[in-house]
């Protein structure tokens, strides 16, 4: 199953036939502000790579990030699960982003919620991490509604980061979303 729905979104693989809703995102200083290691948008290949590898990971293990749409085609942002490199340790990453036109309608804690409970009821893993700058007061906010905990301080991108841990036991315990 690649495709992922939600209540209010549908989500699919992303490809690169997403190039120019991914370029909207990634050319919207609000939104960078909280994505890029130096806060500065994204160019044009940038944006292309982002897609290259989000695609390459889906090939690599049948599962990744989803671009999310309300019916109609209405681009929201993207979001899903993948392989990250957390201080030196290969983790599974919940990762989103949404547009900034859609911010505050809890789309980042919707999107987020269907991918972790695809992850964790077809991939099984021990725990699921995500994390952000620790300013980013709205993510930590999505984590936290999602049930993640705070673990520590890392550094990620040589920035300073807020790493966030969810272990399939404590999501297991979850009322159902």
């Amino acid at each position: 199953m690649h495709q992922l729905n939600t209540p209010r979104l549908i989500g699919a693989p992303a490809a690169a036939s997403d190039f120019a809703d991914i370029r909207r995102l990634h050319s919207d200083p609000r939104v960078m502000a909280t994505l890029s290691a130096d806060g500065a948008t994204f160019s044009e290949e940038q944006s292309r790579s982002f897609l290259e590898r989000a695609a390459d990971h889906w090939k690599s293990h049948d599962f990744g990030l989803w671009t999310w749409r309300q019916p109609g085609r209405d681009f929201v942002g993207y979001g899903g699960i993948k392989h990250a490199i957390v201080e030196r340790r290969d983790e599974l990453e919940l990762a989103y982003a949404i547009t900034s036109d859609h911010w505050g309608k809890g789309f980042a804690t919707e999107i987020s919620r269907a991918a972790l409970k695809h992850a964790f009821d077809t991939m099984h893993p021990a725990r699921i991490v995500a994390f952000t700058l620790p300013r980013n007061r709205a993510s930590r906010a999505v984590m936290e509604h999602c049930g993640f905990t705070y673990d520590s301080n890392i550094t990620h991108a040589n920035l300073p980061h807020v790493l966030y841990i969810l272990e399939a036991r404590d999501f297991a315990r979850q009322k159902k979303f």
